[in-house]
Parts: structure tokens; C-alpha cells; sequence
């Protein structure tokens, strides 16, 4: 539990990093719909490079594995979309 603090703004500001990589690439879309894909983007990143490299590296077996990684892609979508929700363009892209 000590660590669990870090790992907790670790995360906040992977939030915060991803909102700001979002406001980029912002289409102009449906707001939930922009964050799922951007959300499933990342998810798919997270569980290749993260997921794929715990997997080969700790001993923690191919059903938990795949448990963490669609645990982890569907997170990734949850927080797109609440990114999508929350980011209001002030002037929307081919508009």
C-alpha cells in the first residue's frame, strides 16, 4: 500500500497527458464516439507494449494475462470516453 499513491498519479497524469494528445487529434465527431476510438487506440497500445512485455517477463500466466489486458483496453476506452464527454473544442475542425 505504500506504493499505491504513485501509482495513482502515475495514472492522473497519464490523464492529463492523454487529454492534451486527444485535443490534437480531435476530429469533430461525436464527443463519446472521438473518445472511444482515441480510448481504444491507446488501449491496443498499452496492452502490446505493457501487457505483451508482462507476459513474457513475469510469471503470471497466459489467462491472467489476457485477463489484465481487456481489463486494461477496456479502461482505456472508459477514459477516452469521459475525455470525449469533457473536451469542448472552442472552434470545431472543418467547420
Amino acid at each position: 500500500m505504500r506504493y499505491f499513491p504513485i501509482g495513482i498519479v502515475s495514472t492522473l497524469l497519464a490523464i492529463v497527458v492523454l487529454a492534451a494528445m486527444y485535443a490534437k487529434g480531435y476530429e469533430g465527431g461525436s464527443g463519446i464516439v472521438e473518445g472511444a476510438r482515441f480510448g481504444f487506440l491507446v488501449g491496443f497500445f498499452v496492452v502490446c507494449a505493457v501487457m505483451g512485455d508482462e507476459y513474457v517477463t513475469l510469471n503470471i500466466g497466459r489467462e491472467l494475462a489476457l485477463a489484465m489486458a481487456v481489463g486494461r483496453l477496456v479502461g482505456w476506452v472508459v477514459v477516452g470516453m469521459a475525455i470525449g464527454l469533457v473536451y469542448k473544442p472552442s472552434v470545431v475542425p472543418g467547420r
